[in-house]
């Protein structure tokens, strides 16, 4: 396929994989601000697991390719969660969810303490094993689609979809509910303490668009880029898979039972 074809499709592919993530999991309305700090600190805390370990699967992916441009885009991507984010004054991006996790009452030494559940280290695995055994193509593909979700032209596609199934206030919910100023009036926090999807979303869609240029240089054959499909979907379904639980816990922690899941039309589901 032509590579605007084929960038289509990775965004289309990408899309529609977290359609289902992207309406539902918004923050419990039935929550007092002391259970919304607990619900937001434990999501931290299982996300945690997730967040220090992703730039090390990112360095497996670029110790196995050859192209400088890659290795240099992942080496940028890594600096910022690992070492310091000038848009995070100065803090790398571990630092902001714990800082924000400490803001709602949990301490970093409580989250290292932090055992996993079985569900959210099966995909930390999976994820981890993307990265180490298949070729750097569709373990970067399968890295990158995490981030691609936050470019112009994943965000433009997903409102399209999400206003075809579903009303505004729908919408609204499920995706402000962790932007700062709404995460602040559900916790009491301050909102300058409550940056840390707000940061993701804002430099993913740097990296994430860097990342599907890369895609499309390196999809040179029709076998490596339906390779590089399979892995951005195999990587959103992993991570959702994780979302998912880390949601449950969460909820658990502040005697909720899990949340009804979205099945919007037009996404594909595991």
């Amino acid at each position: 396929m032509s590579a605007q074809e084929f960038e289509d499709r990775v965004v289309d592919t990408v899309v529609r994989a977290r359609l289902h993530m992207d309406a539902g999991y918004a923050f419990p309305d039935e929550l007092d601000q002391a259970q919304g700090r607990l619900y937001h600190a434990t999501f931290l805390q299982h996300f945690s697991f997730f967040a220090w370990k992703f730039p090390s699967w990112l360095q497996a992916v670029a110790s196995q390719c050859p192209y400088q441009d890659v290795r240099r885009t992942i080496i940028e991507d890594c600096v910022d969660e690992e070492v310091a984010d000038p848009d995070a004054g100065g803090r790398c991006h571990i630092d902001v969810l714990y800082d924000e996790a400490e803001a709602c009452g949990m301490s970093r030494d409580e989250i290292a303490a932090t055992e996993p559940t079985p569900i959210v280290l099966a995909c930390v695995h999976a994820l981890e094993n993307f990265s180490r055994t298949l070729s750097w193509e569709t373990g970067f593909a399968a890295l990158a689609a995490l981030e691609i979700g936050s470019t112009e032209q994943a965000v433009k596609l997903r409102n399209k979809l999400l206003s075809e199934a579903l009303t505004p206030e729908q919408i609204a919910r499920g995706r402000s509910s962790r932007d700062s100023k709404p995460l602040s009036e559900r916790t009491g926090v301050a909102p300058d303490k409550l940056v840390f999807a707000a940061i993701h979303a804002y430099k993913d869609q740097f990296h994430g668009g860097g990342e599907l240029k890369l895609l499309v240089k390196y999809g040179a054959t029709r076998a490596v880029q339906e390779s590089m499909l399979w892995g951005a979907k195999a990587g959103i379904d992993v991570f959702c898979t994780m979302r998912e639980e880390i949601d449950r816990v969460a909820r658990a922690a502040v005697g909720l039972s899990p949340g009804e899941r979205v099945l919007v039309p037009g996404g594909t589901f595991r």
